[in-house]
């Protein structure tokens, strides 16, 4: 029997044939919601949704990939690496699986983490006719992570405005102000924008529509980025003493979730953030559905010897879409930087991740079918 094809895509369009085929191989129903602006080469951009199992079951497995947009690759490859491992079988009595693919499909398809309006979708799942969260410290950095070019002598000057904040306010203020969200920079890093994206108001749509019989969520949203070779590292957004943290490690082990293995795999603390799809989420379902899951990241990116290298990746997007423009003579360049940070084209990677992604949503959806038939 010949092996399937290997589930990872050069291209977003690619990317979207290769799911939809698979998906419909595997017994799903598909769906897409169009986005209002094509891709870079004209190409229709869209949200894919596939279901497998029934559509009215009240216990769900939601996979999502792409939230972040550069980082679509790996987890379009996660998902159809398990839609092919399953191809053929069925599902659990009362559970069902819906698989969002390209959550941000703007960002997948230009090879950026953002949206079309540089929003970060995992800060932006928020009221935003409320006020919105603090991050004090990021105006005061803001302007030093903005260099006009990505020269030596630039990221120098950059590294020196570092190294005098990290000296008044320390080294995790420095990484929690960039990365925990702000809502003040609209070209700036991790910006969770002033009112709803148009992937999130998308989003929610689908859990009202589609997750309306729900009881139980089971939830897995695959990421990319951190350093390693295909790793997977799992943040749960669930309370500590929580029954849904409890869950998600009975699914997948408690040292996978305990903080000491996630920090010593992720190279620092954890940031604090807000907005996050994971909340959200479980907000629009409380009453109905309780929702218990995590953020699965696949480590991808090398490790940076120098300290002028550790933001060059956030620092080529900005440039690419606020200085410099993704029809400048180094976007090709910088372009497949980020893409080899967020998906490296290595055999070897491709393969721990599919086999991680089918270990991850197979011990998911037997933790959901046990799930669904306590009393």
């Amino acid at each position: 029997m010949p092996s399937p094809p290997s589930p990872f895509a050069s291209t977003y369009a690619q990317a979207r044939e290769l799911f939809s085929r698979t998906a419909q191989a595997a017994g799903g129903h598909l769906t897409a919601i169009s986005h209002p602006l094509p891709g870079p080469t004209g190409e229709s951009l869209a949200i894919d949704l596939a279901l497998l199992g029934p559509d009215d079951a009240h216990t769900v497995v939601v996979c999502l990939s792409g939230v972040h947009g550069a980082e679509g690759f790996a987890g379009s490859g996660a998902q159809v690496a398990w839609l092919q491992h399953h191809a053929g079988g069925s599902l659990p009595d009362g559970v069902s699986m819906l698989f969002v693919h390209g959550v941000n499909p703007w960002g997948f398809a230009h090879g950026l983490r953002g949206t079309e309006d540089n929003i970060d979708i995992n800060r932006n799942w928020l009221d935003h006719t409320q006020p919105h969260p603090q991050n004090p410290l990021y105006a005061e950095i803001h302007p030093h992570l903005c260099p006009p070019d990505m020269s030596r002598a630039s990221v120098e000057k950059m590294l020196m405005a570092g190294g005098r904040f990290v000296e008044r306010h320390g080294q995790w203020a420095l990484e929690d102000a960039i990365s925990r969200g702000q809502y003040t920079h609209p070209d700036g890093y991790h910006f969770g924008g002033t009112s709803l994206a148009w992937s999130t108001r998308e989003l929610q749509k689908v859990v009202r529509e589609r997750l309306a019989t729900a009881r139980r969520v089971a939830y897995v949203d695959f990421h990319s980025g951190p350093v390693g070779n295909g790793e997977t590292i799992f943040l749960c957004f669930s309370d500590e003493e929580s029954v849904s943290r409890t869950r998600a490690a009975q699914w997948w082990g408690e040292d996978a979730l305990a903080a000491q293995t996630v920090e010593k795999q992720w190279g620092s603390q954890r940031p604090t953030r807000s907005g996050i799809v994971f909340w959200g989420l479980e907000k629009m379902l409380e009453g109905q559905a309780d929702v218990a899951g995590a953020v699965v990241e696949f480590c991808s990116a090398r490790a940076r010897s120098e300290a002028r290298y550790i933001m060059r990746i956030p620092m080529l997007e900005r440039w690419l879409r606020f200085v410099g423009g993704l029809d400048a003579p180094e976007a090709p360049g910088y372009l497949m930087e980020i893409r080899d940070t967020y998906a490296p084209r290595r055999a070897d990677w491709e393969r721990r991740v599919a086999a991680g992604a089918i270990d991850v949503l197979d011990k998911t959806l037997a933790g959901a079918a046990a799930w669904a038939h306590e009393s």
